[in-house]
């Protein structure tokens, strides 16, 4: 799941790079509001930028899907529609302009996506493939359409494709050079092909020159990462580190860290690293909390200290019955809600969490959409409980709202072969692997 993450923001991270704004104080907004979203992890930060950026050039589109995706990150999907519609309204005035505008049919078929009009959203990006095609038809060495191409046919599910267009965007040394090995990198990785993946991450590098401190930061994450999926914590845990000395404070890098010193059964270590992520998300996200009291209290209890992970279990559900009570269709602290009771033994008030995570979710195509994570809570709660079936269903669920969930794989593998169905859990459990799963 963390790979497939890091292809959704590296392709968010690319709409925002691709951004151009009419008025120069706009753009240095819009680039304020992408610092805050990308590298300090700040929604209210980014979201008080793309305002301002807005109130600057209120018929740029781009700043309007970025002020809708931001919304959506902090669970508001009713503000986060109303932002995609006006950015879909501007979107449709310059296609009416300009037929021929690639940048404009992917932008589209984003909003539509995210709207929840998948046909029409695949039909956009078809488009823009269609028009970055002929543009590089007559002029095969333009990499930055190269790249654009690649990102295109990524968000069409045509990855051999994508892959071939990243590459020839790297070799004709277009300024996302070092961005398209690192998502080569993590295609590979999410297809279990490590070693190509790691030949990737080093190429990204390489291609990264050494003051472009976010983009090699995200290299090295991503290098990590890898190494994490490929069972070789010891090295991913020495990429982070090298991640961290360009940026001691960067909250992704440093709950990696964290879950690789875990994995390394070095737990102390990893309880501190978890609280300094806390310590650092104060006044953010929270979903880096979710994630660090999660990964702390798995740590403490696996040190016998019960109490303390109880603490840490109960914690995380205070802070989500705080958001809950402020915004009761919030599905993604429901379904964090679900994970704290899930750890905390209280299986059946898990379930109704998790139901109503599900009930209350805009769909699996919305960033704020928790489902797909909250069918998997209700499986593990299923599981623990002993209904197997239950359990079984649930895990299918999840897998349809998204296939590639390693998670919901290696539940599925868990709950068929409780049920006696060794043959078909252990393919379930070859393709967890595949997509990256560990415990």
């Amino acid at each position: 799941m963390k790979a497939i993450f890091t292809i959704a923001l590296l392709a968010i991270s690319m709409l925002c790079a691709s951004a151009v704004a009419q008025e120069e104080s706009a753009e240095d907004w819009s680039k304020r509001g992408e610092d805050e979203l990308f590298n300090n992890s700040s929604f209210e930060g980014a979201l008080q930028a793309f305002n301002k950026a807005i109130d600057l050039d209120p018929t740029n589109a781009t700043l309007w899907l970025h002020k809708a995706q931001v919304h959506e990150f902090m669970g508001d999907r009713n503000l986060a529609v109303g932002a995609y519609e006006e950015a879909l309204n501007i979107t449709n005035e310059n296609l009416q302009k300009n037929p021929d505008d690639a940048d404009a049919w992917w932008t589209m078929g984003v909003i539509l996506d995210s709207l929840g009009r998948q046909v029409e959203a695949k039909e956009s990006r078809e488009r823009a493939a269609q028009v970055y095609n002929k543009t590089l038809a007559g002029n095969p060495e333009d990499g930055e359409s190269w790249f654009k191409l690649a990102e295109v046919l990524l968000s069409l599910n045509r990855e051999d494709e994508a892959i071939d267009a990243y590459e020839r965007s790297i070799e004709t040394n277009s300024s996302k050079a070092g961005v398209a090995a690192s998502t080569v990198s993590n295609l590979f990785a999410n297809a279990g092909r490590y070693e190509e993946a790691l030949k990737a991450s080093e190429m990204a590098l390489n291609l990264t020159s050494p003051d472009d401190i976010r983009n090699r930061k995200l290299a090295l994450w991503t290098k990590g990462s890898i190494l994490m999926m490929a069972e070789r914590p010891e090295e991913a845990l020495q990429a982070f580190d090298e991640a961290l000395r360009l940026d001691p404070e960067d909250k992704m890098t440093l709950m990696s860290r964290a879950d690789a010193l875990s994995d390394l059964h070095r737990y102390n270590e990893s309880i501190e690293a978890y609280q300094k992520v806390i310590e650092q998300a104060a006044n953010d996200s929270s979903n880096w909390i979710t994630n660090a009291l999660i990964g702390m209290g798995d740590a403490l209890n696996a040190t016998g200290r019960r109490d303390e992970a109880l603490d840490a279990y109960r914690s995380l559900l205070e802070v989500k019955e705080m958001e809950i009570e402020k915004n009761p269709e919030d599905s993604m602290a429901w379904e964090s809600k679900g994970r704290a009771l899930l750890k905390m033994g209280q299986y059946e008030e898990a379930i109704e969490a998790f139901n109503r995570s599900i009930e209350v979710s805009s769909g699996p195509y919305a960033l704020s959409s928790a489902s797909g994570d909250a069918w998997v809570g209700r499986g593990d709660a299923m599981m623990a409980l002993g209904r197997y079936e239950d359990a079984l269903e649930a895990y299918r669920q999840a897998i349809e709202v998204f296939p590639l969930n390693g998670d919901a794989w290696h539940g599925k593998g868990e709950a068929l072969h409780a049920l006696g169905k060794r043959i078909e859990g252990d393919w379930a459990f070859q393709m967890a692997k595949k997509l990256g799963y560990r415990k």
